[in-house]
């Protein structure tokens, strides 16, 4: 059953669809400002982990949780995961990266569906820590320019929205997909200072790199 988690790196691909598309400074981070990130994002994944909510815990805890019972919703869902990343691997072998990347989006959404059938309360959840997170950010950067952390943290609260937005909706699954993207997106703020250039570039990558990294 574990072999259906999706690579934490093809999350870079879901999550790379929030950041800009517009090429950033050519000219890397000072070192004041990348100290700021490493701790940054040394604050996220303290608090990702204290709290269970980012993609590995939430799959692991739900896989904990199937030992104990046995959820038909949620197995569905993982069947219908199981089906898609297949597919995914055959659209990918065949060369037909577009549908292998929408395949596996889709069999990271089955996933979700799963952990949200399980733990109703995992978009909220995750949320409340994204903001935490965010919190402690601005809070640990003050009044610094910091203008690439701020471009992250900017993406971070679009995404926030959206995913409130989706909740307001019923949309359960997919407030959960974008809270995780701006979980994953704090947990991963310097490599995302340093490599982030263009949006597409990035999501190829990033999507070659998850689906041959999850046989």
């Amino acid at each position: 059953m574990h072999r259906l988690l999706i690579p934490a790196v093809a999350m870079a691909a879901l999550t790379v669809a929030a950041c800009s598309s517009d090429q950033q400074d050519s000219v890397g981070p000072d070192v004041t400002e990348l100290e700021l990130a490493t701790a940054s994002a040394a604050d996220a994944e303290a608090v990702s982990a204290a709290t269970g909510t980012d993609t590995e815990r939430w799959f692991h805890r739900l896989f904990q949780r199937l030992r104990e019972t046995d959820d038909p919703e949620a197995q569905a869902c993982l069947r219908e995961a199981r089906e898609l990343r297949m597919q995914a691997h055959e659209a990918y072998e065949a060369g037909d990266l577009e549908e292998a990347r929408r395949l596996a989006r889709e069999a990271f959404r089955k996933m979700l569906c799963a952990v949200v059938e399980v733990f109703p309360n995992a978009p909220q959840r995750t949320g409340e820590a994204v903001d935490q997170v965010v919190a402690r950010i601005y809070e640990r950067v003050g009044d610094r320019e910091a203008p690439r952390i701020r471009r992250v943290l900017a993406h971070v609260e679009e995404l926030r929205t959206n995913a409130n937005a989706a909740l307001e909706a019923g949309d359960s699954v997919t407030a959960l997909e974008f809270n995780l993207r701006a979980m994953h997106l704090l947990r991963r703020l310097v490599d995302y200072m340093h490599h982030v250039r263009h949006r597409d570039d990035h999501d190829r990558a990033t999507d070659e790199l998850g689906l041959m990294g999850s046989g």
